[in-house]
């Protein structure tokens, strides 16, 4: 049984190489920042969820509707991407600028930090997962391999191709990332422009390259080579007109920008200190929920390995994805451990006397919180691959689909809502042990919504499922961002001050 060409690894590996180079680049030489990494984040997961929720109620019934009619078609996708992708990406400018989280020479990194998750992320992540497993598979044999090698054989027949062909299709899919980056970068900085300007005109010059999207439907029409020119061709002329009509305003940039180079570099302090305090802090919880995961795992294993049914060991090497968001609530406690000790112990006190607002208090537990939640994932998960495969076992491509469309997305967004909640409230209640503490009812809000999926999951299945997951990701992720606005405007120093 022949394996998928090797070749097709150079894809995303060069995707996701390229595109940590350029923001390394930024960051050393010209001005790349956490926020906006983070907010070029909110941007475009909003715009990806808002175009899946679009395109799975009314993507079917309007193709029913339109025919093969590719000018419908191609408005139907090209406008999702300029109001959702492109307005969305000005909307989210417009409020951290409004917050001063970014300022006008954060344009460029805007726009970077768009194209990185798209190109490293969403396309060259999941592309080089995909083909790991694809390969893994097939080199193990067994009936499962023949099943896949069959399914592939139909439907993805230019993986087993010729070197040649192989690299045909390698080169034409950097070049469309090429064209991404172009059109990403190009958008994000006028957007910035727009707010930090105030001048309408970019944002007008913005909204019409997401239409780029129109000419994805005539691929069949034109072929690949053709297609891939000519997306290049639009994404090369909408980079020269950014950087045509923006020349005076990037010399400007930094001269018209806000100083808030202070509060972000007191933030990056905090984050790195309550990170090194949180992992001394919360180590024993840290270390029981790795340790249990690697446990639950080898049972899980063990038990797949001895039953005779051919579709349950699938199922049961399934169940470590759907379990271990409930883990990593407990490997995540070192965060909100951090924040209560030091507001019971009167050290934001100090720190606000020297100038540290509320905002860059709860950003920095939160974002020390997420750096655990990757700790224990990044473990947890590797550790798990390893052991199923020193068992002897084969990885089943539905256990990466549930930890990358389930485990890994419910996992920081139910965390998130948990520290931002056991923040507010420990800042707002006196202390009770046993409840106004990073143990009590916050761990409860961290589990909670683990459990509603699991729980509503008997009740979704297939593509149903995913929107299950993808609408309490959202939700969460737009009560973070609420409380996270709440907090900035309305907490009053006082509620961070010690009680003593």
């Amino acid at each position: 049984m022949q394996n998928i060409n090797m070749l097709y690894f150079l894809s995303p590996i060069v995707m996701i190489a390229f595109s940590i180079g350029l923001i390394a680049y930024w960051k050393i030489k010209k001005r790349f920042t956490i926020w906006a990494l983070l907010l070029s984040l909110v941007a475009f997961a909003g715009a990806i969820a808002l175009k899946y929720v679009v395109q799975y109620f009314t993507a079917q019934p309007f193709a029913e509707v339109v025919g093969g009619n590719l000018v419908a078609l191609g408005l139907y996708f090209g406008l999702q991407t300029v109001f959702f992708e492109v307005g969305g990406a000005y909307l989210a400018a417009k409020i951290a600028f409004s917050y001063g989280k970014i300022r006008a020479d954060d344009a460029e990194g805007y726009g970077l930090g768009l194209a990185f998750w798209e190109n490293a992320v969403l396309i060259g992540g999941s592309a080089l997962l995909n083909f790991i497993v694809i390969y893994a598979t097939l080199a193990g044999g067994g009936s499962v391999a023949q099943q896949l090698f069959d399914s592939l054989s139909v439907s993805s027949p230019e993986l087993f191709s010729s070197t040649f062909t192989a690299l045909q299709q390698v080169g034409f899919s950097v070049i469309e990332r090429v064209s991404s980056l172009f059109l990403h970068f190009s958008w994000g900085l006028l957007c910035v422009f727009a707010v930090a300007f105030k001048k309408n005109r970019f944002l007008l010059l913005a909204l019409p390259m997401g239409l780029a999207d129109f000419i994805v439907v005539y691929t069949g029409v034109l072929g690949i080579l053709n297609f891939e020119l000519l997306l290049f061709a639009l994404s090369l002329l909408c980079i020269i007109v950014t950087l045509w009509f923006t020349k005076a305003e990037r010399k400007n940039a930094s001269s018209m920008s806000l100083s808030i180079s202070e509060g972000s570099m007191r933030l990056t302090s905090l984050v790195k200190t309550n990170f090194k305090r949180a992992l001394s802090f919360g180590s024993v919880y840290l270390i029981i929920c790795i340790a249990l995961s690697l446990l639950l795992g080898g049972i899980l294993n063990g038990v797949a390995s001895m039953v005779t049914d051919a579709e349950s060991p699938a199922i049961i090497s399934q169940s470590f994805p759907l379990i271990l968001p409930l883990l990593t609530v407990m490997g995540s406690f070192g965060g909100l451990m951090v924040f209560v000790s030091d507001r019971t112990k009167g050290v934001y006190e100090y720190l606000i006397a020297y100038g540290v607002n509320v905002s860059e208090i709860f950003w920095s537990t939160l974002l020390t919180t997420l750096g655990l939640v990757t700790i224990t994932l990044g473990i947890s998960i590797i550790g798990n691959i390893v052991l199923l495969l020193l068992m002897g076992g084969t990885m089943q491509l539905a256990m990466f689909e549930l930890l990358l469309l389930y485990t890994i997305p419910i996992s920081y967004a139910s965390i998130a809502f948990m520290t931002m909640a056991g923040m507010i409230w420990s800042s707002i209640t006196r202390r009770i042990p046993g409840v106004n503490s990073p143990i009590g009812i916050a761990t409860l809000l961290g589990i909670g919504p683990c459990l509603v999926v699991l729980i509503l999951s008997s009740f979704f299945t297939g593509s149903s499922f995913l929107l299950l997951v993808g609408g309490v990701t959202l939700i969460l992720a737009v009560l973070v961002v609420a409380m996270l606005v709440v907090a900035n405007k309305s907490m009053n120093r006082e509620r961070l001050l010690s009680e003593a």
